[in-house]
């Protein structure tokens, strides 16, 4: 799949700007970006929810627009407008069997009775750890190709988490699918994305590989004998906090002459600590007026 550009104005605001990313089979990708950066808008056009004032959407070279019989390959839930939430579990299965032609009804009904829901029950009847798992199981046995999830760990106790995440792990060991995944619980998507990608001001500013990203970024603290940063400092990474003349950044491209340059220096503390997730999207997408970066 291809996201080519494409950009998308809602009521004369642009919601959307020359996004532009490929989607690779048997990836799982972290859609990452504060409130209002533009990744419900970004799933909804994939899903073709939208239709785009420019670019495109294309699997195997073909627009998703312009070719309806493609729908079936993705699979995507609006939380806003979904319209079966008076349906029974049941019902709502058959609906979605008629709609995607790969639809696995034997293991829809076999996951049913594992995770012990209700199937004759309403689906607003259900309990949100409840809904989180149906649409889950909902999204494996469609057998759609790309799978769009948004925050679909949000407001899931401990237990129901880990067993969405493992059901979607398990859908993912034929090699056949992509997952992109919105969350804004940095810590679980971690433990399971290859790839994030992160949005800002309506448009993709940053696409990390992580095992690249951990091969050759370092966070470090460096402690200096005056409350100045150092202009190296400034120009060579990203800063995540300035407390006095304490400083905690992440260098993207850390090598030995990084290095070298930071202890010629001379700073009084300077040691590595484990980079994460949360790290790479406070390093992007902090601004100023968050908290204070410079004393």
């Amino acid at each position: 799949m291809k996201i080519e550009t494409i950009s998308k104005t809602i009521n004369d605001r642009l919601v959307l700007k020359e996004i532009d990313f490929s989607v690779h089979d048997n990836e799982i990708i972290g859609l990452i970006g504060r409130n209002g950066s533009g990744k419900t808008s970004l799933f909804r056009t994939i899903a073709g929810h939208y239709l785009v004032d420019s670019g495109d959407v294309t699997i195997d070279e073909q627009s998703v627009f312009s070719h309806p019989e493609l729908k079936p390959l993705i699979f995507y839930i609006d939380e806003q407008i979904h319209f079966f939430s008076s349906y029974s579990l049941k019902k709502i299965g058959r609906f979605y069997q008629n709609a995607y032609p790969n639809f696995d009804e034997k293991r829809f009904f076999e996951l049913i009775e594992k995770q012990n829901l209700p199937l004759n029950r309403s689906f607003r009847a259900l309990s949100k750890g409840m809904q989180g798992l149906f649409k889950i199981i909902l999204a494996i046995t469609t057998n759609a190709r790309y799978i769009l999830l948004d925050e679909p760990f949000d407001g899931l106790d401990v237990i129901i988490k880990k067993n969405v995440i493992r059901l979607l792990l398990e859908s993912l060991s034929d090699g056949q699918r992509t997952v992109l995944i919105s969350s804004h619980n940095l810590n679980e998507l971690e433990g399971i994305i290859d790839r994030a990608l992160i949005l800002k001001d309506m448009t993709i500013v940053q696409d990390y590989q992580l095992e690249e990203m951990r091969a050759q970024a370092r966070k470090v603290q460096m402690v200096f004998k005056t409350k100045k940063v150092p202009h190296f400092i400034k120009e060579n990474c990203k800063l995540l906090r300035v407390q006095g003349r304490v400083i905690i950044a992440v260098f993207e491209n850390y090598t030995e002459e990084v290095e070298q340059q930071i202890r010629e220096i001379e700073p009084v503390l300077f040691e590595e600590l484990p980079l994460t997730l949360e790290d790479l999207f406070e390093a992007n997408l902090s601004q100023e007026s968050d908290y204070q970066l410079f004393n």
